[in-house]
This record gives C-alpha cells, sequence and structure tokens, in this order.
C-alpha cells in the first residue's frame, strides 16, 4: 500500500524530539481539524457491494467508522484518537453510506465546531470488531474491485486505532493480501479544508487556512544583506492541556541565504501558519520595501526562511507581527537584538505597532523566560496594569515593560547596541527596581525613590513599568482587570467546566462524576480569586461562571433530569452573555488580537 509521508514525518519528529509530542498534540489534535475531502475518488462508490445479506455488516461497518471520528471521553480508558485518524474515517463513512445518519451528524457538528461526541463508553474493541466484519463481507465478492480497495483503507483504519487488538492478526494478513493483490491506499488525497476549535480565550472563532507562506519583493543592487541571520523572542498565549491559558516566550528564527533560482528577495514562512499570519508577512513584506528601497539597500537572489522556536507547531494571529518584523529588518540594518528583548504586536506596511490580546499572560511568559525588556503594543497599555492586579508589584520590578506606537520605538528598545539616553536608563531604573525588591514597600514611601522613577519616566514616557509604579505609589493605580484581561481570566480558570458542561449536554447524562465535582470546585476556587478585580462589564459573567461551578459542584440531588435541565438554563444565561459581550465594540476591539 502506498505509505502516507505525513505519518512518517510526524512519527520521525516524534521519535527524535519528543519534547515536541505536548504541543504538536496541543495544537494538532485539541484545536485543528481536516474534513475530509467527500469528492476525491478513492473508489467507485457506486459499485460498492455488501451482497444480499450484508445489510447488517454494511450498517455496523458505517457506525463504527462514524464513531471512531467523534471525540472520544479522554477521562475514559479509551482516550482520544488522532484527529488525522477521525477524518480519515469519516471520508470513508461517507463514502460507504452518505446518507446514514452517524455520518451526516459526525460531518455537521465536526464542520461547526471541529468535535462531535459519541456515545459514552463505546470501546474501541467494539469498534474494530465491526470493521472486521464489515470487511469480511466487501471481500466475499472477490471480483470486485473497489470493496477490495474499500476494504484496505477500512483495514488502515482498525490497525492504526487499535493495532493490538485480537483481530489484529487477521486484519494485518488481510491487508497483506490485498498488497500482493497490488491494491494501494492514499490518504493524502482525502484532506480537505481545515477546521479550529474554537477556544474560550477566542471567542470570535480562528480559522482559514493553515500552511506555509511566501511572500516576494523585488530585487534590488545591493550586494547582499547586512546579516544573514537574526532571531527575536516574541511573545504568544498558548492553551494548556488542562484548558488553561499561559504566557509564552518563542524564539523565531530569519536564516538568509543566496539561491541562484530565486529572483527579488523571498521571505518564506517553513511551516503551517494561518491568515492572520500570512497577512502579517504581507505586511511587513511592504514595510521593508518602503524603508531600504529608497535607500539602495535591496539584494536581488536571497530566500529568507523564518522558523518558530517549535516548528512542528501551527501559529496563528498577529501576536508575532512586530517581532517578525523587527527581526527582518536586522537582516537589512545589519543591527543585532537584545536577546533579552521580547516582544508581542501586530504590525501594519507603514510600520505601526497595533493592538493585541492577552498581553498580561504574554508578560508572565517574558518574566519565565528571563527577558528584562518587553515591549507592548501603545493601545495595550491598560493591559499591563492587570499584572498589578493579578501579581503585583513584583514583575513590574523583574522586568522593564514599555509601550510602542512604532518600528522606530520597537528598534529602540530592541538593539543589543542602544541609544545612550535608552541604555542610561534602563540602568536608572533597574537600579531603582533592586533597591525596591531589596527594602520592600517601605521603599516605595521613599522620595528619592519616587523621583528617580519619575526621572526615568520623563526620560521615557513610554517605561509603563515606571508609569505603573509612580500609580501604585499614588493610588492612582486600577484595581480592577481590563476587559481583555477579565475576559482571559475568567475563561481559563472556567474553561474545563465548560468544556464538560458541553459534553454532558450532549450526551444528557451526568457521566463524570467526582471528577467533575472536584473540577468544579477547583474552578470555584480560583474564579473566587476574581471577587472584585474583573471589569464591570464582567461581573455578570464571573457571576454566571461561578454559578455553574457551584451547581457541578453539588452534583444530582433531585434526579438527574433535574440536574441536567438546571445545567442548560445556566449554560444559556453564559451563551446568552457572551454573545451580548461579544457584540459590544469596545470588547471586541480590544479581545480580537
Amino acid at each position: 500500500m502506498k505509505p502516507n509521508p505525513y505519518r512518517a514525518l510526524v512519527i520521525c519528529v516524534v521519535l527524535l524530539f519528543p519534547g515536541l509530542r505536548a504541543n504538536v498534540h496541543a495544537q494538532d489534535e485539541d484545536r485543528l481539524f481536516y474534513l475530509p475531502d467527500m469528492e476525491a475518488e478513492l473508489f467507485d462508490t457506486a459499485k460498492i457491494d455488501f451482497g444480499r445479506r450484508g445489510a447488517f455488516d454494511k450498517s455496523g461497518l458505517v457506525a463504527a467508522l462514524a464513531r471512531i471520528a467523534s471525540d472520544f471521553d479522554p477521562e475514559e480508558k479509551n482516550g482520544n484518537v488522532p484527529n488525522l485518524l477521525r477524518s480519515n474515517a469519516l471520508g470513508i463513512a461517507g463514502r460507504i453510506n452518505p446518507d446514514a445518519k452517524s455520518f451526516k451528524t459526525t460531518y455537521e457538528q465536526l464542520e461547526q465546531a471541529a468535535e462531535a461526541y459519541g456515545s459514552s463508553g463505546t470501546s474501541k474493541d467494539r469498534l474494530v470488531g465491526n470493521i472486521f466484519r464489515g470487511v469480511r463481507t466487501l471481500l466475499k465478492d472477490k471480483d470486485n474491485e473497489d470493496n477490495k480497495i474499500c476494504a484496505a483503507y477500512c483495514v488502515d483504519v482498525a490497525l492504526r486505532l487499535l493495532p493490538d487488538h485480537k483481530y489484529a492478526g487477521d486484519l494485518e494478513k488481510i491487508q497483506q493480501d490485498l498488497e500482493k493483490d497490488g491494491v494501494e491506499i492514499d490518504w493524502d488525497q482525502l484532506q480537505g479544508k481545515a477546521v479550529v476549535k474554537e477556544t474560550p480565550w477566542n471567542p470570535f472563532g480562528q480559522g482559514g487556512r493553515m500552511e506555509p507562506r511566501r511572500e516576494k519583493m523585488p530585487g534590488g543592487k545591493a550586494k547582499g544583506l547586512a546579516s544573514n541571520q537574526s532571531s527575536v523572542v516574541g511573545l504568544v498565549v498558548v492553551t494548556l492541556g488542562n484548558g488553561k491559558h499561559a504566557g509564552a516566550a518563542a524564539e523565531l528564527i530569519a536564516t538568509a541565504l543566496r539561491e541562484e533560482d530565486v529572483k527579488g528577495v523571498e521571505f518564506k514562512i517553513d511551516q503551517k501558519v494561518g491568515d492572520m499570519m500570512g497577512n502579517s508577512l504581507k505586511s511587513i513584506r511592504d514595510y521593508l520595501r518602503v524603508t531600504y528601497e529608497p535607500k539602495g539597500m535591496v539584494p536581488d537572489g536571497y530566500q529568507v526562511s523564518i522558523v518558530f522556536q517549535d516548528r512542528d507547531q501551527r501559529v496563528d494571529g498577529p501576536s508575532a507581527g512586530t517581532a517578525m518584523a523587527l527581526m527582518l529588518d536586522a537582516l537589512f540594518s545589519g543591527e543585532k537584538i537584545d536577546d533579552e528583548f521580547a516582544c508581542t504586536g501586530g504590525i501594519t506596511p507603514n510600520g505601526k505597532v497595533t493592538s493585541i490580546g492577552g498581553v498580561a499572560a504574554k508578560i508572565r511568559g517574558a518574566t519565565r523566560r528571563k527577558c528584562r525588556i518587553v515591549g507592548v503594543p501603545d493601545g495595550n497599555a491598560k493591559g499591563v496594569n492587570d499584572i498589578l492586579v493579578l501579581d503585583g508589584i513584583q514583575p513590574l520590578l523583574n522586568i522593564q515593560i514599555f509601550t510602542m506606537k512604532d518600528m522606530d520605538d520597537a528598534r529602540a528598545l530592541s538593539r543589543a547596541e542602544k541609544d545612550k539616553d535608552v541604555q542610561s536608563t534602563l540602568d536608572d531604573f533597574k537600579s531603582v527596581a533592586e533597591v525596591i525588591t531589596e527594602q520592600g514597600d517601605t521603599a516605595l514611601n521613599n522620595s528619592r525613590v519616587q523621583e528617580r522613577l519619575e526621572e526615568v519616566l520623563k526620560k521615557m514616557p513610554n517605561h509603563i513599568s515606571a508609569q505603573l509604579l509612580l500609580d501604585h505609589i499614588h493610588g492612582k493605580a486600577l484595581e480592577q482587570l481590563s476587559v481583555g484581561g477579565s475576559f482571559h481570566e475568567i475563561d481559563s480558570r472556567a474553561s474545563g467546566v465548560f468544556s464538560r458542561v458541553q459534553r454532558m449536554m450532549f450526551r444528557e447524562k451526568f457521566s463524570e462524576g467526582a471528577a467533575a465535582r472536584a473540577d468544579a470546585e477547583d474552578a470555584r476556587k480560583e474564579l473566587a480569586e476574581l471577587d472584585g478585580k474583573v471589569h464591570e462589564k464582567f461581573e455578570d459573567y464571573h457571576k454566571a461562571a461561578t454559578d455553574l461551578c457551584k451547581t457541578i459542584e453539588e452534583g444530582i440531588q433531585d434526579g438527574e433530569k433535574e440536574f441536567l435541565k438546571a445545567l442548560k438554563s445556566k449554560w444559556a444565561k453564559i451563551s446568552s452573555i457572551r454573545k451580548k459581550l461579544r457584540d459590544d465594540p469596545e470588547i471586541f476591539e480590544e479581545i480580537r488580537g
């Protein structure tokens, strides 16, 4: 049978770099689902024949394949099924019987939200048994080539689902016989459009193509680029396995090499990224043209390869735009970037830095990486205050946070060799921060400390760490989270419970017992930490999320039917509040990044 190069590549990556397993799983298996292309011709579906007495086996085969495509409860012994296998199984089910309710329902659910729940408790062992019986029925007609091809695909699904099944030996024998008969399978042609599971942190959805990106700029007469390699730390928010969100600092690397067959300068992102990231690359290309073409600093015949620290992670969103722009700009200017600098922000063709979401979480990611200087969009200044609300002043002492309006601001902060005024400001703040760290809050009342912070702010008004410390000292600091911070903190703490509730409502069964109650208790306690801290527009949302957790924590009181009815009512309230929040222009503007 024809090997699947994608599967082979994934296996090699996981074997060689086991640390990547969690990231691959988090991105590909949890969020991204490729629907099967139902137009691809794997075999002639009209010629598939189960015989006069094969209706039962046909029905069982289709149901089993469709069930594989739906989500297994990760907390049950069956565990998850890889999205690639789910998509493959669904594609074959729909070819055998496109009118089957099991296929149509599962396909529609996956198309809508990249997830679908089947019957709770269905075992993989039973599913493979049904596939085995269906395959044997297909192969009774030894002259039907389309039956053989269909059977080959089904056998492959069964062996990938449960390679140690009691029928595995029989299935492998069938597979070998089909190979000897020249029957080949090719899963690659079955891959259709991508669907991304909506996460609580991104309530407006995130879809579109996930693919490598290329952009070109016309070549010039410069002899070459000033530098052949550059790197920078970009800040992003990642979704953890438990549904919570955390800030992460990821290195971006650009390598520029001469290529004989390249005309101009080609920028290439060497991994799958989404449309927003692709649009950022276009904006950066245009910015570089406007900046360096008039100076005669554009060469010809270069290919610039751009990769993220984790090359196997799928990336989207505008947050890495400024970091990527600085990195590529350094190839033309020759300036080295400070390895203790990190930034986040979108970018426009005229070099403006645009707002993004989750800024507080991203700053935490920079702190964990031991970055000392962080740049955030000027439009996200309010979000930096969330650090103060949640974590106190220490993070503001550990790193120096600046706002950036444009690439000029970003360059001034990111250069390894900084301008004299910038470096002296950094040194002055560092010495003040050391005093405060050593002496504690009492140092904040020291007039000399306050004067030195004011001097820092006078030299660089965009030094948001100094500004927030002064606001804190003078009692002017906001005591509530920003709009984006409120949304992020509530959702990240309650997202695990939200997922459970959706499963319960779909199954119409409270099947998760003690584990569900324990998780709900943990979420309620974490939500309680936000009491009095969320933005006023999110008070109802915070209360509704807490109320939902309490209901699950208390468990069934008046029968399962009444319990599920109460859950549906509370979930409907949460959904209604979310819709209202989504429709608020202020909220949309701050969170959409």
